[in-house]
């Protein structure tokens, strides 16, 4: 028996075999992409992410972070959304942001100091601009947090792994550092008030004498620097600024001395420069004798970064320029030792 489809049935069943095509290789697709993006963030977990703590070129970290946000972020919309990820890379971008406002504030310091008001005015608006891409960043590190872990100061997490503990305080930082930034951008990203108080009661799950051994001191050191900008929080009869102090103790023992930046950054907010100097000698210290921990030598590499930053600030409202060159960790008024002389050749001249 023969059979012949006329041309315009013939014309609708290829239609539909073209339609049914596309619905399964969109499917497909959206499989593939699942696949790729669950793929993708294992391997930023497990790999990238490991290597890029060990190294100790912060611009390579930064250029790492910034270019890998929007390939990494992008998966969400087809796979697991990269929540922990987009934690620290959210914290990465916003210290790449706050590095070139810091340029820009440099460049306001020396024009004010030579009278060039149109150019220091310039540099502000540059530096406020930067600042609020750092605080919109750092603000959205703390969001991810919230949906990879909860919000800080509800309830403690139940961490699966160290680097769930890491993502926990790194999130912290960042929520602490959004609400600076937004501060030095006159608030034009608005970053809720409420994110550092949340921050803070969040970092009390990991601030016991254990887990600031294992990460240098850094819990306790997020909850003391929020207690010196929180009126109130800080417990009946502490410290806070003694209580930075002892973290800054431990993280220069353990080679990972973020406790250090935090102490000096908080200090500068407070206008309190002598400690700010006292920070600075001691984590150039420091670093001489105490080598970095090799598994996060990154983050003791950042922490340089802010302190050398400070370091240049004090150094250009007093003189005009940054620190020179192997001279950080002295400034500028620093009396210089007087020669000893030798009393036998004093007593040969004699």
């Amino acid at each position: 028996m023969h059979f012949s489809f006329s041309g315009r049935l013939a014309k609708k069943l290829a239609t539909i075999a073209v339609a049914s095509a596309i619905v399964v290789l969109s499917g497909c697709s959206a499989a593939i992409y699942k696949v790729a993006g669950d793929t993708m963030t294992n391997i930023g977990e497990d790999v990238i992410v490991p290597y890029l703590l060990t190294t100790e070129d912060a611009q390579i970290a930064c250029a790492s972070g910034e270019a890998l946000t929007p390939l990494i972020a992008s998966f969400a919309t087809v796979a697991t959304p990269p929540d922990q990820l987009e934690v620290l890379l959210g914290l990465v971008g916003g210290v790449c942001a706050g590095q070139r406002a810091f340029q820009h504030e440099l460049d306001y310091i020396r024009f004010a100091g030579e009278q060039r008001i149109t150019q220091a005015q310039d540099a502000r608006i540059q530096s406020k601009r930067w600042f609020a891409i750092a605080a919109a960043r750092y603000y959205g590190s703390y969001q991810a947090l919230v949906r990879a872990l909860g919000e800080p100061g509800d309830e403690c997490p139940m961490f699966d792994n160290d680097f769930e503990q890491l993502v926990w305080m790194l999130g912290s930082v960042s929520g602490l550092q959004a609400a600076l930034a937004d501060v030095q951008a006159n608030m034009t990203v608005g970053v809720p008030f409420n994110v550092a108080p949340k921050a803070e009661r969040g970092m009390a799950c990991l601030d016991d004498p254990e887990h600031n051994k294992q990460w240098w001191g850094l819990p306790k050191a997020i909850r003391a620097a929020l207690w010196t900008i929180i009126p109130g929080v800080a417990p009946k009869g502490v410290d806070p600024w003694e209580e930075l102090a002892k973290a800054r103790e431990l993280g220069m023992q353990e080679g990972v001395r973020l406790p250090s930046a935090l102490d000096g950054l908080v200090a500068y907010n407070d206008n309190n420069t002598s400690r700010v100097r006292t920070v600075i000698r001691q984590h150039a210290k420091s670093i001489n004798s105490t080598a970095p921990s090799r598994e996060y030598r990154m983050m003791d590499v950042l922490a340089a970064d802010l302190l050398l930053e400070m370091s240049d600030r004090l150094w250009s409202e007093n003189t005009g320029h940054r620190t020179p060159i192997g001279a950080y960790g002295t400034f500028w008024d620093d009396k210089k030792a007087e020669p000893e002389l030798d009393q036998n050749l004093l007593d040969e001249l004699l």
